[in-house]
């Protein structure tokens, strides 16, 4: 009877087995790739950790497991980046920063309400004729 018991399960087994391998083979893909995005984050540079959330977010089989998390630090950092360029009087720059941001994170408040209404009342008003 033992043997007819594993004689079933072993399959069942070595289907564990194999997803446990594959599942490990996975997160070692996307390490590297994670370790890239907190350096480029660290360092500011933006555009770069854009395209690496961007690959974490296709990633081969699932995205991973703190996507979220890096989708709004880099969001975050957009948002900063925007406010110092306001501050700078750099409209061009802070408009292209809260893009940034709000293609990341397009519901949040500080987004729809915080920079995009200093960006609007900071443009110079329409002359009439």
């Amino acid at each position: 009877m033992f043997a007819t018991s594993l004689r079933r399960l072993s399959p069942l087994l070595l289907l564990l087995s194999l997803a446990a391998c594959h599942h490990t083979e996975h997160r070692a893909a996307l390490a590297p790739t994670e370790r890239l995005l907190e350096k480029q984050l660290a360092d500011g540079d933006l555009p770069a950790a854009t395209d690496s959330f961007r690959r974490l977010q296709q990633g081969p089989v699932q995205p991973a497991p703190n996507l979220e998390g890096y989708q709004r630090r880099l969001a975050e950092a957009w948002l900063q980046r925007g406010q110092k360029a306001l501050e700078r009087g750099d409209m061009k720059a802070a408009a292209t920063a809260l893009g940034n941001a709000r293609a990341l994170m397009p519901q949040a408040p500080a987004l729809t309400d915080g920079l995009d209404g200093r960006l609007k009342n900071d443009e110079p008003a329409a002359e009439t004729p």
